[in-house]
C-alpha cells in the first residue's frame, strides 16, 4: 500500500486505514504527506524477502486500554528496484541507501470480537540494527 501510494500522488490516503493504525498510520501518512509536499514520487516496488515471526498474543481483555491481539514479526525488506524521483524526474536516493533491511512490525487488532480475522493492521514500525538479509 505504501508503494502504491508514493507512486501515485493523487492517490486518497485514506487507503492506509486498511493496513495500518496508530503510531505506524501517522507515521506512514506524515512521510507520504511530506514526500508529496516536495514533489517526489516513488518508481518500483518494495519486496518482501522474509518474514520471522517472534510472537503472537491473543489476549483481547482491554481493548480500550490498547490490550489486544498483537502478532510481532520481524520482515526484511528489499528496496534495490525503488528509485524515489525529485520534481525533475532525477533520482534523490543516496547511493549509500542499504538495498535491504529488516523491521519490526506489531501488528494489532483492535476489533477482534467483532472481525477476528479481518480487523488486523500495522500498528508500530522499528528499523532493526541487524545483519541485511540477501538481496532478491
Amino acid at each position: 500500500m505504501v508503494d502504491q501510494l508514493r507512486s501515485d500522488p493523487g492517490a486518497d490516503l485514506k487507503k492506509l486505514r486498511s493496513v495500518a493504525t496508530s503510531a505506524q498510520l501517522n507515521a506512514v501518512t506524515t512521510l507520504i504527506d511530506r514526500s508529496r509536499d516536495e514533489g517526489q514520487r516513488q518508481t518500483g516496488t518494495t519486496a518482501i524477502n522474509e518474514l520471522q515471526v517472534q510472537s503472537v498474543t491473543l489476549d483481547n481483555s482491554n481493548p480500550k486500554a490498547g490490550k489486544v491481539p498483537t502478532v510481532v514479526i520481524d520482515v526484511c525488506w528489499d528496496v534495490s528496484k525503488v528509485d524515489v524521483l525529485d520534481t525533475s524526474g532525477k533520482s534523490i536516493v543516496s547511493p549509500d541507501r542499504p538495498d535491504t533491511g529488516w523491521t519490526r512490525y506489531t501488528v494489532a487488532n483492535y476489533k477482534y470480537a467483532a472481525d477476528p480475522t479481518g480487523g488486523w493492521r500495522v500498528a508500530t514500525g522499528q528499523d532493526l540494527k541487524q545483519t541485511p538479509c540477501a538481496a532478491s
